[in-house]
Parts: C-alpha cells; structure tokens; sequence
C-alpha cells in the first residue's frame, strides 16, 4: 500500500509539469543513454583490449625476438583506439620516426575526438534542462494568477500557494536532472584525460623501443608494402565496439 502511494505522488509530480516536465523527462532520458554508452566505450578492455596489453607490455623483446611482424599483424586485426593508433606507429610505410610520430599524432586526435562522442549532448542537458524548469514554473506561475484574476477570490492564500508549488515542481525536476548530468560529464571528462594520457604513453612507447631498434629494418626486406598494407581509411572512422571490461593495471599502460 505505501509502495503504490509513492508511486502516485511520484506520477501526480510528473503531470503537475505538464509539456515541460515532458522535455524534462526526455533529456533525462537522453542523459542515462549517453553516460551508459560512454561507460561502455571508455572501460579499460575497450580501449586497450587484453590481448594487446601483453604484447604491448613487452613490445621491446619482441622486436629483439624477430616478432614485430607478429606485434603489427595484432594491432590491424584490432579495432580498439590503441590498436589503430598503434598499427599506424609501425607501419612500414613510414621510413623516418618523425614522419611515423607525426602520423601516430594525427591518428591518436581522431581517436579522441571519437572517444568525446556525446560530451556535447550531456554539455546540453546541463544547459537545458534548468531553462526548461524555470520556463514551466513561470508558465504555471502565469496560470495561476492569471486563474485568480479572472475570479476574483484573492481571500485563500492556501490557493495562490498550491498553484505556486504545483508550478515550481518543474524547476526542482530541471534543476535535479542537471546536477546529476553535471557529475556524470565531470566524471567522463576526467576519464577522457586519463585515456588520453594512456593512449600518448603507449604510442610514444612503441616509437621508441621501434626505432631504437631499426624501425622498419625489423621487417622483411623484400615485399614490405605488400605483407604490410595499411588498414583503409574507412576503419579509422568506424565507432568503437562497445564492450570489455576492466583489467589489471600493470608497467607502463598503468
């Protein structure tokens, strides 16, 4: 019985706002969607995924164990943001490490920028979802006095003060969906920073320990372009899978 009257306090709040309570609830609804599917994009397992880690963790032996066509191979099949700003360090195409850095550089911004996809709706809601509270208290405000001055009867505050709070329901919903969108953009940007950090340290990593060793010497001489193509560009702008999770930090990818 007291789940069923909470449940109808909680209804009876959300038609109280009429149209506004209406977008209210949508951007709520757009700013779960958006923060569970950065949740998914941003785990660990995604970004890096756990195969690669291994390889990565030592990719100095590897390259001294004759393997960087084994380590190459492993950064085109994956899809991850590590995997192609990593396959774009080693490519054969790239004689020179300033020319390989350059490209890494490039790849890794797009790889960022995708990761960024959403932000600016969450950004939005923030922005909105208090001006669309406030807009439906005024308007309710407007109904109500304007009810008032048409009858007459001013001698019940009891009414003006029930038209007044039904009215201001809408800014406590606006101003409740966007606190907590402010905490989840706050937490998202914070875990944007730390892949980014991550993603330059692994590129910057296999830069070095890959030309510290030869760079492209470490390949076979003969049909470099050929055992080696690059990935086509339309892999660079596909959307990240969504899935993984969490793994052990450990050397430098922690």
């Amino acid at each position: 019985m007291g789940e069923a009257s909470v449940n109808e306090k909680v209804w009876e709040f959300l038609l109280s706002g009429g149209v506004f309570m209406a977008f209210i609830a949508i951007c709520s609804f757009v700013g779960i969607t958006v923060a569970i599917h950065r949740s998914l994009t941003l785990r660990w397992k995604t970004v890096i995924p756990v195969e690669l880690r291994k390889m990565l963790n030592r990719c100095g032996s590897l390259f001294d164990d004759g393997q960087a066509v084994d380590l190459l191979q492993a950064l085109r099949v994956s899809d991850s943001p590590v995997g192609r700003v990593g396959r774009i360090a080693l490519s054969p195409e790239f004689k020179t490490r300033e020319e390989a850095t350059e490209a890494t550089e490039a790849t890794a911004r797009e790889q960022l920028v995708k990761l960024e996809n959403g932000m600016g709706v969450l950004e939005v809601v923030i922005t909105i979802a208090p001006l669309l509270g406030l807009l439906g208290t005024v308007s309710g405000l407007v109904g109500v006095f304007a009810t008032l001055g048409e009858s007459g009867d001013v001698s019940d505050p009891s009414r003006i003060a029930a038209g007044i709070a039904v009215a201001l329901n809408t800014t406590i919903a606006g101003l409740v969906v966007a606190v907590i969108t402010v905490i989840l953009h706050s937490y998202f940007t914070r875990r944007l920073e730390r892949v980014a950090a991550r993603i330059e340290v692994i590129a910057g990593h296999l830069l070095h320990e890959f030309y510290k060793r030869g760079g492209t010497r470490l390949y076979p001489a003969q049909g470099e372009h050929e055992a080696f193509p690059l990935p086509p560009d339309r892999a660079l702008v596909e959307s990240i899978e969504q899935n993984g999770q969490e793994v052990e930090k450990s050397d430098f990818l922690s």
